[in-house]
């Protein structure tokens, strides 16, 4: 059954005619580098040469790889370039990029985005054409969709987009499809119906994606550019535009000045999404989640109108300095005939979301319970000022743990990617009396020691710290250190990132006269040490190695140290020689080989376990299978078969869910205090979920087997405590 057209050779010429001669019908802008990026070019080289640890200059620059990279970054898909279009500008470049570059000249980034720019207009724009002139569902051709990974195509791609846009309707088809009917059983006119949707839906994903792409400002492109000019030196390293400086800092303090809203672009419409506890927006009582933001004023002028506005530049229209007004012309979502305007106080919010965060969980084995708590760190954060800070929050929470009685710790670091190296090291001296925590290894060789010298214990118990693939840099840190002090054991994925480097932020030295009128500058993220644990061994590119194993899917993703490119090399130092006060927790190497022996019995007979393996062998097959069928019926039956099987695993997890064990949660006092502010502003009841137990509608299978494995070890402790009194009577 053919539901579309098929396309012939001879338009397929026509279709390449057609692309080449598009540029003439639809214009284009160019963009062009500005006097102040020749300048921010020419200052981020000498900080390259003078401040990298690796000392390299940029005249030993692979321009051919450098240029390579650039052209990965814009066209990621291989979707616009072929690649004798990309050998020609590495080719046209190669030999004077470097020159350019000392000049501070971006001519060539800009000239090879500007045809990029180009393409993406031709292609986005025929493509949408295509897709009402008719294209073939009912063949046996495939497509891959892993392009990513794929080399650049010869000749031209007008068979590469026509398998892409089938791809795209054939998935939007299948998406709405209900699975208990089969093409058979629906008439011409509802087929035909869906098939319509769903191309709609598809061309509606390409203006928005055209949209974005023409909404690309030259200060976009100077930082993809620098980005892959500093990522020839590693990985780490990075220019950031003022924008991009000014949201890393909002992160790494975890506060901004703003009205305290999270905005979203829906088709064109700056539109809210949540309003943040406590903050301005919440405490005007005239705004909510899904209101329109259609224009924006300042205390005086006139309103901009923001619809089909870039969204970043309606947050820097909303963003301003601390207690000035902004106006906003809003379309409520609860009357959308109607708009009114609020008048909002710029103030500062705390980000509270990403700060640490504490539960207990009341761990039922042996027929006995006992209190576990876990506290979740997201990142190393910290602040010059009196913003918050990681080690300060996790002290806190501790503190708050111990007087409920818990009898083992977890530090769950999964899913944090690093921070402040202060931090890492205060945070270290949290469970050590005193010691060393990392070693920094400078450019020039030499090697500065960081130590603990608080005498201050806050938790002087059994500490086990989760970790994942995706535990980086200062994460690392903190587990190697206390894995080399045997103060913590190591539970999760197999090894962590790998990352063992450190980046300091230079922000942009300009000329006087600049530096005058801008407050706000540019920066660049420069890799400047590497760092060792005290054994004097390098967690860059091996990471540190887990004591128990969990099964996961991270094995199989490439998000490692050692899967990005030009990462350094690992390598070893001399160690740190230390001991350890008799009054300090450590642990015991035949502790660790009993606890691991218990674990992976659970790994081996578990129901949990099972459902675990299961998963990640169908991801990584899954995973593994770029191919797909451009076959209605043929996609329409793998999703069945995708479907029934999912469907099977998540029952399986919702009967899990069962052996969850009952958890408190334990909130910072800031927390606490602006979800009162919020409660206050809203009218709420006051909450006192802080003091109760509740099962969990979900069951974390790493998180619960470190409890067990927790409660094995305290087990063990107290088993051989009473064997140590038995001996002394």
């Amino acid at each position: 059954m053919f539901l579309f057209k098929n396309f012939t050779s001879r338009q397929s010429i026509f279709l390449f005619i057609f692309i080449s001669s598009l540029s003439a019908v639809y214009g284009v802008s160019k963009l062009f580098p500005s006097k102040q990026m020749q300048q921010e070019t020419q200052w981020l080289i000498q900080a390259l040469e003078k401040a990298h640890y690796k000392k390299v200059s940029i005249n030993e620059l692979n321009a051919s790889s450098f240029l390579a990279s650039y052209l990965k970054k814009l066209d990621r898909q291989r979707l616009y370039f072929t690649r004798e279009e990309a050998e020609n500008f590495i080719n046209q470049y190669s030999t004077t990029i470097i020159t350019f570059l000392k000049q501070g000249n971006l001519h060539p980034g800009f000239e090879i985005y500007n045809a990029y720019k180009l393409k993406a207009n031709n292609r986005l724009k025929f493509a949408i054409s295509m897709i009402d002139n008719g294209l073939s569902i009912d063949n046996n051709s495939s497509y891959d969709f892993k392009r990513d990974e794929n080399n650049w195509e010869t000749g031209n791609l007008d068979n590469v987009w026509q398998k892409l846009i089938i791809h795209d309707v054939l998935t939007e088809v299948i998406s709405d499809f209900d699975l208990n009917n089969t093409i058979n059983s629906l008439s011409t006119e509802e087929l035909n119906k869906l098939i319509s949707e769903s191309k709609e839906s598809v061309k509606n994903r390409y203006e928005r994606w055209l949209k974005n792409i023409n909404e690309f400002e030259p200060t976009d492109i100077q930082e993809l550019y620098l980005t892959s000019l500093t990522q020839m030196f590693d990985p780490h390293t990075t220019f950031l535009n003022i924008k991009e400086k000014e949201k890393f800092d909002q992160t790494m303090n975890n506060e901004l000045v703003g009205i305290g809203a999270v905005l979203s672009d829906v088709d064109g419409f700056c539109t809210i999404k949540e309003l943040l506890p406590g903050g301005p927006a919440e405490a005007s009582q005239e705004l909510q989640p899904e209101d329109v933001i259609l224009k924006v004023g300042q205390a005086e002028g006139n309103f901009t109108d923001v619809v089909d506005m870039k969204l970043s530049n309606v947050v820097e229209l909303i963003k301003g300095p601390k207690d000035t007004l902004v106006r906003l012309e809003v379309k409520p979502i609860n009357d959308p005939s109607k708009t009114k305007v609020v008048r909002i106080i710029r103030d500062k919010i705390k980000l509270t979301s990403n700060l640490a965060k504490a539960s207990i969980h009341k761990v039922i084995q042996n027929e006995s319970a006992l209190n576990v708590g876990v506290v979740e760190l997201r990142s190393f954060y910290g602040s010059s000022g009196s913003g918050p800070k990681a080690t300060d929050d996790v002290e806190e929470l501790v503190e708050k743990l111990k007087q409920k009685d818990i009898k083992g710790l977890i530090l769950d670091l999964r899913r944090n990617g690093g921070g402040y190296l202060s931090e890492a090291v205060n945070l270290a001296g949290l469970f050590i009396s005193r010691g060393p925590v990392v070693q920094v290894k400078y450019p020039d060789g030499k090697i500065r020691k960081k130590f603990d010298f608080n005498p201050k214990l806050s938790w002087n118990g059994p500490l086990i710290i989760l970790v994942s693939r995706y535990s980086a840099s200062a994460s690392e840190i903190v587990a190697g250190a206390l894995k080399n002090h045997k103060r913590a054991i190591i539970v999760g994925d197999a090894s962590t990132h790998g990352k063992g480097t450190v980046q300091s932020m230079i922000q942009m030295n300009l000329p006087y006269n600049y530096s005058k009128l801008n407050s706000k500058k540019s920066a660049a993220k420069i890799t400047i040490q590497k760092y060792y644990l005290p054994s004097g061994e390098s967690t860059q590119i091996n990471g540190v190695s887990s004591d128990i194993s969990l099964p996961t899917i991270n094995s199989f993703l490439p998000i490692g140290e050692s899967d990005l490119e030009n990462a350094l090399a690992s390598d070893t130092i001399a160690a740190v020689n230390f001991r350890r006060p008799n009054n300090e927790f450590v642990y015991k190497l035949d502790s660790v080989d009993k606890l691991k022996k218990q674990s992976l019995e659970r790994q081996n007979t578990q129901p949990e376990f099972q459902y675990l393996n299961r998963y990640v062998n169908w991801y990584k097959e899954k995973r593994n299978d770029t191919i797909v069928s451009l076959n209605l019926e043929n996609r329409l039956e793998q999703k069945r078969l995708d479907q029934n099987f999912t469907a099977e695993l998540d029952n399986q997890l919702d009967e899990l869910s069962k052996l969850s064990f009952e958890k408190m949660d334990i909130s910072l006092d800031i927390v606490l205090s602006q979800n009162l502010k919020s409660r206050q502003i809203r009218g709420a009841e006051d909450e006192n979920s802080s003091n109760l137990f509740y099962e969990p509608s979900n069951l974390d299978i790493r998180l619960h087997e470190s409890c067990k494995i927790m409660a094995d070890w305290v087990y063990l402790l107290e088993e051989n405590f009473s064997l140590k009194e038995q001996k002394e009577i």
